[in-house]
């Protein structure tokens, strides 16, 4: 596959993306991953009316570290106008792309008519993605499941659609808005997407471990792949990743033992950025779901995590983790 990713004129140095994900990833867990050479980063889904409506908390996750680019804005909404005026502010505060979101299942987002429902009437996206693009000079992309239900596949149309329309590249999830996660290993719609258009098409969904990659890739003849659950817990997914693809044991790569060391050190990097940018009282709070991932599967992790969701002091959560290690990973 190429060893790099072109979307418009943005220049991506490898063909891996980390996947917007509501609740996870903010800028602290996004340069974790870039840490670990992720091409693309996306921001969490952001509603295009709370940046319209100068929303307060919806600015506040806008924030992002000069080391993430490139990095793409992803909006919500159904509303043209506003997706391009939301578009133009990302544009303003330099963000690289612009990302609209046409396949959330989330109940807030479905019932509004935005997100995946907006798969249910195709015959609108075509004004949707015009207005957007001719709103703003950087790539405008989509992201997409391969239909609403299981009965409408409609990856390919819309694929077409978007590249008439000037968005630059899709990305398109293997498994319908109904079924939320499951059925991501619906590839087979992604590859005729790709066939049917000559705009990047990163695949999405089914990926658990390392050497999926390589399946994906194989059934799907995409530009690049999109990652998103995997790396929960797990911001190294991406260097593995990358190593499969430069030939490296793939069996070898899914089956090594985590090095703790380096687990506990992210997780106290990752911390310190939080700090950074959240304070003390929502780092405490937010970093729980993060060390949700990153200690499963450990040791009395399930322990040591009701500890975590007790504690509502910072350098309590620090000495938990740090006695944790020492007494369950230290020679």
């Amino acid at each position: 596959m190429k060893k790099t990713l072109t979307i418009g004129s943005i220049e991506i140095e490898n063909p891996l993306v980390l996947a917007p994900m509501a609740g996870y990833t903010d800028s602290p867990f996004r340069r974790c991953c870039k840490q670990y050479q992720v091409g693309l980063l996306y921001t969490e889904v952001i509603s295009s009316l709370g940046l319209v409506f100068e929303n307060k908390k919806t600015f506040e996750m806008l924030r992002f570290h000069p080391d993430e680019h490139p990095i793409s804005l992803q909006l919500f909404g159904n509303l043209p106008d506003r997706l391009a005026e939301a578009a133009k502010i990302g544009e303003q505060l330099g963000f690289d792309m612009i990302d609209l979101n046409l396949g959330c299942p989330a109940p807030k987002i479905v019932k509004n008519g935005a997100g995946g429902e907006l798969l249910k009437e195709i015959n609108r996206l075509p004004e949707l993605f015009r207005t957007v693009v001719k709103a703003v000079s950087i790539p405008v992309t989509i992201k997409i499941r391969i239909g609403y239900s299981p009965d409408a596949n409609v990856a390919k149309e819309v694929a077409i659609m978007a590249e008439e329309n000037g968005i630059q590249a899709i990305a398109i999830h293997g498994s319908t808005v109904i079924q939320n996660s499951f059925g991501s290993r619906q590839w087979g719609p992604i590859r005729e997407a790709k066939e049917a258009v000559t705009i990047p098409v990163i695949a999405n969904g089914g990926i658990k471990k390392p050497s999926d990659i390589l399946s994906i890739l194989e059934e799907t003849k995409a530009d690049g792949v999109m990652i998103g659950r995997a790396a929960l817990g797990r911001p190294w997914f991406f260097r593995d990743c990358l190593d499969i693809l430069a030939g490296k044991d793939a069996y070898a790569i899914d089956h090594k033992e985590i090095d703790t060391d380096e687990l506990f050190s992210v997780i106290h990097q990752q911390i310190e950025w939080m700090v950074e940018s959240k304070g003390e009282t929502i780092t405490i709070r937010e970093m729980r779901t993060h060390l949700h991932h990153y200690l499963r599967g450990l040791p009395e992790s399930s322990r040591v995590k009701d500890k975590i969701n007790k504690t509502k002091n910072l350098e309590e959560l620090r000495n938990i983790l740090r006695t944790y290690k020492n007494t369950f990973f230290s020679l």
